[in-house]
Formats: structure tokens, sequence, C-alpha cells
């Protein structure tokens, strides 16, 4: 249905591999896989094919924060500072909640300059914030919308205070696991990892491998890697209460506007860990991803219980939400 459409995408847009998935109510609709994982060795996408999901990692922190949140472990309106010594004074009013809904006025450590310039270099936390932490706030807490990779790598710090363990071992412990999405776990470039797909760039007009950047520049804001399968495992959690109980579930898709509301500019309103957004298809919840080699995006929209999964193994692309409307439109069309 949708194979021609998606063809011609890749084509115009030199994306070298892609896997997508449309599912409704209880019924897959479609599930794709195209292109290559590797062009120098010729290997084709599958349906076990293990992509990097960049910012999508978002949503799975944001997961991981509420269980502890419906454990007592910690609390929303807890300030970051409780669990991250040593930050800024400016930055003691910034709450849990501030970062979850991109409200904390924390400068993005992505920003300065000097991070593309470090990108291959492994990083503790002291040094992401170093890139940061004598910046003053974008604006006071609470007050507007910005995007924040800080805080969100922050929370990977929370979750390992509150949960006594690793990032990436919580998560595994209780959602993955639990979930059976076998695949989907934090990117380790020492690790061998079954069916890892290669990312790839752009120069010129012409394909090339991506360029190298340290895993440690993303944590907990940025760093798992999935398939199509597993991400469509994990949708179903999103209506049960196998991870979180239904107060905790309410809380990703309630509106939480800024006081300036400057991101109805844009048309969407964030939830907690999640972003409403306004569509010519009705308004989708989600979250989109990019990084060096990998684009992908998670819509959900809630009126018509349409689930789209983009990942695709190009950082040119920069709206693949774009794809998932294409397949809307084409399914309206035919």
């Amino acid at each position: 249905m949708f194979d021609s459409l998606l063809t011609s995408l890749m084509r115009d847009q030199q994306i070298p591999g892609l896997a997508c998935a449309l599912h409704r109510g209880d019924a897959l609709v479609y599930e794709g896989y195209h292109g290559l994982a590797n062009i120098e060795h010729g290997v084709p996408i599958t349906a076990e094919s293990v992509f990097e999901i960049a910012s999508m990692t978002k949503l799975f922190t944001t997961q991981a924060i509420l269980r502890l949140a419906q454990e007592k472990r910690l609390s929303l309106d807890d300030p970051i500072h409780a669990y991250v010594p040593g930050l800024p004074e400016s930055w003691r009013a910034i709450t849990l909640k501030h970062i979850l809904t991109h409200q904390s006025g924390i400068p993005n450590y992505t920003e300065p300059p000097r991070y593309w310039e470090i990108m291959r270099d492994d990083k503790s936390l002291d040094q992401i914030l170093a890139l940061v932490r004598d910046l003053p706030l974008k604006f006071a807490p609470g007050e507007s919308h910005s995007y924040d990779n800080t805080g969100f790598y922050l929370l990977g710090t929370v979750i390992e205070r509150a949960a006594g363990m690793p990032y990436a071992d919580y998560l595994k412990q209780t959602i993955f696991d639990p979930l059976g999405m076998s695949q989907t776990r934090a990117n380790d470039y020492a690790a061998v990892i079954p069916h890892r797909v290669h990312g790839y760039d752009q120069k010129d007009g012409v394909i090339v491998n991506k360029p190298y950047y340290s895993v440690t520049n993303t944590f907990s804001a940025g760093n798992l890697v999935s398939t199509v399968r597993d991400l469509l495992t994990w949708r179903a959690c999103l209506d049960n209460d196998s991870v979180l109980n239904a107060e905790m579930r309410r809380l990703w898709w309630t509106p939480h506007p800024s006081r300036s509301a400057n991101e109805r500019a844009n048309n969407f309103t964030a939830g907690v860990g999640w972003f409403m957004v306004d569509s010519p298809y009705g308004t989708f919840y989600g979250h989109n991803g990019g990084i060096q080699g990998f684009a992908s995006s998670y819509l959900y929209y809630p009126l018509t219980g349409t689930t789209l999964i983009i990942l695709v193994n190009s950082s040119r692309v920069t709206e693949p939400h774009k794809i998932a409307f294409a397949m809307l439109e084409h399914e309206i069309k035919n």
C-alpha cells in the first residue's frame, strides 16, 4: 500500500534505509522495511534492524521518572538540586516537572559551538555542565518553553540516584524486559549489537558515513537504540498499567502550558515528556529524534487510535514526522 510512496520519498531525500509502521486500533495496517542498513556491505533493512532513536529516548526517560514517582521514590515537584549537587545557584527553583515540560530555562548544552568541536570526546556530567553552567538562565522556570537537552541529561542522574542503579539498568528492569523489548537498550559503540544499522550523512549531495560522536554526549537525552517491532510492542503500555498506572499516564498527555505560552506560536503544547502537536490530520502526541546519522519519529493520534513509527539512517532528514504525514495523506487518497 505504501511501498511506492516510501521508495519515492527515499529517493528524493537520499535516505539509505527506512523502517516504519502504521497501527490503528487493534490492527497493524502497515509495517515496512526499505533500503539498506549498511550500504558498503549491501545489508538490507529488516524487522530486526536496530536504529539509534535519538531524542525519542526522552519518552522512555520520562516514563522512568514517572515510574519512580509512582513508587514514591521522588516527586515531580522536587528541585533538581536535591539529586544533582553542585548546580548553579540560579537553578535552585527548577523542579523535575519544569525539566519534563521543557520549561526549566536551562541553556541547551548542544548550542555552544565548542560542543561540536569536542563531540568525539567522552564526557562526564561535570564536563557537560561546564558548557552551560556559567550562562544565565534563558528565563525564570515555568515562564516559557525552550527545548531542554541539558535538563533531560540531568534526569538520567536523577534516575540513578533515586533507583540506586545505572540509568540503562533501570530502564531494562522496569520497561524493556517486562514488555519483551529485547532489542532496545542504551547505545554503546564498543558493544556488539546484532543487526545494528549504520548511520549516514550527506556532503555536497553525496551520501557519506556519519561522523563519530561519543554516546556520553547524549545519555538520557538521546542514547537508546530500538526497532520498529519493539516500539510497536511498547505502544500497548501507553494504554495499560504494565509500567505506569492511569494517574501517571495521564500526565503525559495533560497540557502543561508555560506562563507565556510561547510554544503555541509553533502549534504545540507540552505535556510531561511528550509534545501535543497540531497537524493537518488532527492533534498527535509524540516526539522526534535526530542525531548524527539517524532520525526518528513517534506519533500517536488519540482520536483515531493511530500510531506511526518512522526510523531512518540519515541525519539529513530533519523532519521525520513528515514521512508519517505523507503516509496518512496517501492513505486518505487511496
